[in-house]
């Protein structure tokens, strides 16, 4: 499990250190839910953090992590952000290729 640079922390979550802190050493975060990229081109998925405590999924898993976020709503609405500043920057909404600029701070994807 990674969790990126630059991984936004919701401003819905009150303790956002201790939220990741607790992500990280495994513990249970209720009302998290972590958005990262998807298998499918072009695409962000949403997941419930407390899925992560099977270790089969934190230990295989190598899609980092770019946000979490205060329950589903409020991830919804950060996916939305995501995209509309994609396609501000883009003219396009290549989330991939705007992830990559904005997280890891080269952009990979060509399109």
């Amino acid at each position: 499990m990674k969790i990126a640079p630059n991984a936004y922390v919701s401003e819905k979550i009150k303790h956002k250190t201790i939220t990741v802190a607790k992500f990280r050493v495994n513990k249970l975060v209720p009302g998290v839910y972590i958005i990262r990229e998807a298998n499918d081109p072009d695409q962000l998925e949403i997941m419930r953090a407390d899925l992560f405590k099977q270790k089969s999924l934190r230990q295989s898993d190598e899609k980092p992590i770019l946000a979490f976020a205060s329950g589903y709503d409020d991830a919804v609405d950060i996916i939305t952000n995501i995209t509309k500043d994609a396609v501000d920057k883009y003219g396009f909404p290549y989330l991939k290729k705007y992830v990559n600029s904005e997280y890891y701070g080269s952009i990979s994807y060509n399109s």
